[in-house]
């Protein structure tokens, strides 16, 4: 149930049915809050709750079609569908859907999963109307012009390439095309090239009336609304939609495995990845609770049986986890991660072993509280934003047949017993359910097909001896407290009380900005080792003790600073604020847990060289900056994090692990007084002694054009930037050039309509920046196939100059505020989002209120300053521009 390729989570009901409240209709309450639930006389199901919380609403439709329905010649359409229901109507052209949604201030999206297909808008409530006339248009009147559809074909295409790309993406398209042998989850939602450049105009409509009719759809709203208002309005726009006689979809039963399946594939890569996995149940399936808690206990955090065995004490593996995929079909409970190569063997033995453990011990009561208490707290978190809470009710509606489903999921999670762990593994976890395969270098196939039979069958022996053995033996106020501790700690506090939770931010300037050529990633390597042992507590021990109180707690690093988040139930505030203020103040970089660190971020160097758009990122970065310690990789280099030993860890964290450097920032459930006697009592004992931080001088922009390319092989997609430098964080520039950034940027900005939408060039083109302390960075991507790189670069050179000479429009100007002014206030629902801004703000002397002026600065830009900034920081005479392209393509 609770499986991540649909990013669903789960929201805790406590529901009380109240009949004959409104006619025809069924209503609940949930914490206060109302559920309705009823039809249109169309055949469409509606799913309404007020959530009053935030000035946010988030529309939803799932219509009850995916990959799964799909027949012969129609591989790939539904998801072609997802792209194609925005590309203009009866009553919209093509791209004003978009611009709408985001002039409004809102997001616009939609994705396509084996069985539904799902259109969503997330906006300000005040612009409730527009998101639902929007919406009912999109799915109830779309076009699909013929030349629009031939260039959305070319970006399906290119998304296609893309995924080609992605070793994780490969591997598990492989795991589910061996897994299943007639069932349509088999097939890759996306399609293939081939079916793809099949489709045609009549071949999408034809889908289209077969499956998109009001009976055959679900639209939930969740948020800032009242029922009574909202009805009539969801009448005259969805009720309007003409009800259509839809097929069934007949999927075909996937026959019982009975025998170990393998496979081996192989890349050019830097790192090894491995997945196994398990047939077995539904959604709706009584055991799929156990599944889900045995996950959790497997492979689900720092505290889990495979990463505190597997990765910590036995360094098999570089990263690893467990989920459980139970979608309307029968799934499969899933295990993977990455490696060195040479360690698969081994990694797969001590896998099975731990995997195998389940069927003849039972877990500890601990283990088992600690699973129940995790799947409890995510219904929680899921109340944070309205999308989490729309998309859980259009989940367990379309998948589970009930919107309220998880009410008797969630009893079943809290009635698992050791017993049922035994019972479910020995049912499941068998060898002949069994599907083990590695994604390997092809330098390095360091495991044959063999081996993992080898493997398997040793495992079943083992787990047979230890069965014998067995038998032998017996939101408040808005208002925010600042306060100066008198060791200096800058504490700020914000009472949030609307769901029973908080998060603290602990922020030191830092990062990579204080780095250099000998110790570049010591910021980072420091944020890896605050969870990795203190004074009094090991590594085990912090991960078993946060998660057992359903917290999540862990260190970070970027450019500009570093520290530690927590975020947990405001009922644990008290332990949860000790145990963050043990790793923050006692680290002991202990030598063992410093080399598991430093595997783990050669681990990720080794994925971010697999990864061609990181790969582009980090050239550009070193190539627009020659001497600003921006360049640098915020992980590290493989150089540096082999150099970097205990005595670097130390004096780094020493010297600015300070207090009169550190900012705390707690939201959430809390009283102001009881956190600054909290803070007070746990932090006070921090020494305040004098610290000088380093200068920092800026770089002068480049005075000429940079170009770099590199060249990948067994790649599909030439990635490109180009870029300049941006306005610092403390800029008030910066203002207008996030609105700069917003007209190229996005569904409705110009790279889209003309890159990728009139020219198809591209499945994936944006703008982007990041502010720094000194200036920043601003570049353009796009992935694009190798032969229309010179065509991408000409089109992100044209419309760059397009901007410098015509400026932007009214309407450009406005959409852009609005959007990002309606994004800042979706982005603050989470008390982890405030937390991070308030803090970061605060620390980088932006000032913790920055929050509170963000709308009015944003809505004094006028056009010409936006122009202005234009012409100041983009001169298509002295650009950065880093290529990466397939290997043998000479451009």
């Amino acid at each position: 149930m609770r499986w991540m390729l649909c990013f669903i989570f789960f929201v805790l009901m406590s529901s009380v049915y109240m009949e004959n409240v409104m006619p025809g209709k069924t209503e609940e309450t949930t914490d206060g809050e109302q559920i309705v639930k009823y039809e249109l006389d169309n055949g469409l199901t509606v799913i309404l709750e007020e959530n009053h919380s935030s000035p946010v609403v988030a529309v939803n439709t799932w219509v009850k079609v995916g990959s799964a329905c799909e027949l012969e010649g129609e591989y790939g359409i539904a998801h072609v569908h997802e792209h194609m229901l925005f590309k203009g109507t009866k009553n919209r052209g093509v791209g004003e859907i978009a611009k709408i949604i985001e002039s409004n201030g809102g997001d616009i999206n939609a994705f396509t999963s084996f069985d539904e297909t799902v259109y969503f808008v997330v906006i300000a409530s005040r612009f409730i109307d527009t998101a639902l006339d929007v919406l009912s248009d999109a799915v109830g009147n779309s076009l699909f012009d013929q030349g629009e559809l031939d260039k959305e074909l070319e970006v399906v295409l290119q998304e296609i390439r893309r995924g080609e790309d992605s070793p994780s993406r490969n591997l598990s398209e492989k795991l589910f095309s061996t897994a299943y042998e007639v069932h349509p989850y088999k097939r890759p939602i996306i399609g293939t090239s081939d079916s793809v450049r099949s489709f045609n105009r009549e071949k999408i409509v034809n889908f289209y009336k077969k499956w998109y009719s009001p009976e055959n759809m679900v639209l939930v709203v969740v948020g800032d609304f009242k029922i009574n208002v909202i009805v009539p309005k969801i009448e005259d726009t969805f009720g309007k939609l003409i009800n259509k006689e839809t097929s069934d979809c007949k999927i075909h039963e996937e026959p019982k495995q009975n025998k170990l399946k393998t496979f081996i594939i192989s890349k050019d890569l830097q790192e090894g990845y491995f997945s196994l996995a398990y047939h077995i149940p539904n959604a709706t399936s009584k055991d799929t609770p156990v599944l889900d808690v045995i996950s959790i206990i497997l492979g689900s955090g720092d505290s889990s049986r495979l990463y505190r065995r597997i990765k910590e004490e036995k360094g098999l593996v570089n990263n690893i986890y467990s989920y459980s995929f139970t979608p309307k079909y029968n799934g499969m409970f899933v295990v993977g991660g990455s490696l060195n190569p040479d360690k698969s063997k081994n990694a797969y033995i001590e896998i099975l072993k731990e995997i195998n453990k389940l069927k003849t011990e039972p877990v500890s009561s601990s283990e088992l509280e600690k699973a129940k208490i995790n799947i409890e707290s995510d219904s929680i978190y899921t109340k944070e934003t309205v999308q989490g809470q729309a998309q859980k009710f259009g989940f367990y509606e379309v998948e589970a047949g009930k919107h309220n489903y998880e009410k008797i999921y969630l009893d079943a999670v809290s009635k698992v017993t050791p017993e049922d762990i035994v019972r479910i593994s020995n049912k499941y976890f068998n060898n002949g359910n069994l599907i083990m395969g590695v994604l390997l270098p092809d330098s390095n196939l360091a495991i044959s097909e063999k081996d993992l039979e080898k493997i398997a069958s040793d495992s079943k022996k083992i787990t047979k001896e230890a069965k014998d053995n067995k038998g032998k033996e017996k939101q408040d106020s808005p208002n925010i407290v600042n306060i100066t501790l008198d060791n200096g700690i800058r504490l700020l506090i914000k009472e949030n009380r609307a769901v029973p939770l908080f998060a603290a931010r602990a922020v030191f300037l830092g990062g990579v900005r204080f780095e250099d050529e000998s110790n570049n990633g010591v910021s980072n390597f420091v944020s890896k080792m605050f969870t990795r042992g203190t004074e009094s507590r090991s590594s085990e021990e912090i991960a078993v003790e946060i998660e057992s109180l359903a917290g999540q707690i862990e260190g970070f690093s970027g450019r500009n600073s570093f520290g530690v988040t927590v975020e947990s139930l405001s009922k644990y505030f008290d332990h949860v604020m000790e145990i963050f203020s043990d790793v923050v103040k006692n680290p002991v970089f202990d030598e063992t847990e410093i080399e598991r660190a430093r595997m783990e971020i050669i681990s990720s160097l080794n994925l971010e060289a697999d990864n061609p758009v990181r790969t582009t990122i980090n050239l550009f970065l070193n190539t627009l900056f020659r001497e600003h310690p921006y360049k640098f990789n915020t992980l590290g280099s493989m150089e540096t994090i082999n150099a970097i030993g205990n005595k670097t860890l130390k004096e780094f964290y020493n010297k600015y692990a300070n207090p009169q450097n550190l900012v705390i920032a707690v939201v959430g459930d809390v009283d102001a007084n009881k956190v600054k006697s909290t803070v007070e009592k746990y932090f006070g004992s921090l020494k305040k002694e004098n610290m000088i931080l380093p200068e920092i001088v800026a770089e002068t922009p480049p005075n000429e054009i940079r170009d770099v390319e590199f060249h990948q092989k067994d790649r599909s997609q030439t990635n490109i930037i180009l870029g300049f430098q941006a306005p610092t964080l403390n800029d008030d520039d910066r203002y207008a050039f996030e609105i700069l950034n917003t007209i190229l940027a996005g569904q409705g900005g110009r790279l889209f309509l003309e890159l990728r939408d009139k020219k198809s060039l591209a499945y994936t083109v944006t703008s982007f920046f990041t502010f720094g302390l000194e200036p920043g960075f601003f570049g353009v991507y796009i992935g694009t196939a190798p032969e229309k790189e010179r065509e991408a670069i000409d089109g992100i050179k044209e419309q760059l100059q397009l901007l410098l000479d015509d400026g932007i429009t009214d309407d450009e100007l406005n959409r852009a505020k609005n959007y990002l002014v309606g994004n800042f206030e979706i982005g603050l629902q989470q008390n982890s989002s405030q937390a991070t801004k308030i803090a970061f703000d605060e620390i980088y002397g932006i000032g913790w209120d920055e929050y509170q002026r963000y709308p009015d600065m944003i809505y004094k830009v006028r056009k010409e300053d936006v122009v202005e900034l234009a012409k100041k920081h983009i001169d298509l005479k002295k650009y950065t521009i880093a290529v990466v392209r397939p290997d043998n393509t000479d451009q």
